[in-house]
Formats: structure tokens, C-alpha cells, sequence
């Protein structure tokens, strides 16, 4: 099972709305406490974007930075997907830094 990463805006008294959202493959956990990202993707639901932000930013530094980290992907997963995830996550955190953060 994969998992998703949203961002909600709650605009003054309108519906709230997805304004983020990507999923990565199942079985990355091992590579994200590796990077330091685990509690910032997996245990920030209901934060705001911003609160984690720096933290999935130093995680795709870490991710691009040591490739012993492509030890931990499952098969089948490149480093490139990975790092294609985090990135976005990273982009949408830091454009939506007001937005509340959803997990499934």
C-alpha cells in the first residue's frame, strides 16, 4: 500500500481543499528515517505545511547526497523515485507552508 502526502487549505469560511498531494511506493520507510524525514511525512498529520518543511528539505539533500542510501529501496524502487517524492513534498510545503498537512 502506498503512501499519501496531502496539504489542505481551509480558506476563510469556504470549503477546504486538496492543494498538494503525491504518493510514493510502499516500502521506503527504512530510506526515510535513514534521511531524517520520517516523523515529518508519517507523523505530522494535522500540522501546517511549514512546521516540516525544513526537514523534508534537509531530507532530499541527504537523499542526493549519499548514495549509500539506494542500499534501503525495495526492489523495483529507483532513488530517482524517491527523490522525485520528496521533492515535490518539499515544493508543496514550501509554496503551501499554510496548509495542513493530511497522511493516509
Amino acid at each position: 500500500m502506498s503512501f499519501t502526502f496531502q496539504l489542505v487549505r481551509d480558506d476563510e469560511g469556504g470549503p477546504a481543499a486538496v492543494v498538494f498531494e503525491d504518493s510514493s511506493s510502499p516500502g521506503l520507510v527504512p530510506v526515510w528515517e535513514a534521511a531524517g524525514v520520517y516523523d515529518a511525512l508519517y507523523n505530522s498529520d494535522g500540522s501546517m505545511a511549514r512546521e516540516v518543511s525544513r526537514a523534508i528539505a534537509y531530507g532530499l539533500d541527504q537523499l542526493n547526497e549519499n548514495a549509500a542510501l539506494g542500499g534501503l529501496l525495495p526492489p523495483g524502487v529507483s532513488m530517482t523515485e524517491a527523490i522525485r517524492f520528496l521533492d515535490n513534498v518539499s515544493r508543496g510545503c514550501t509554496i503551501h507552508g499554510v496548509a495542513r498537512i493530511q497522511t493516509r
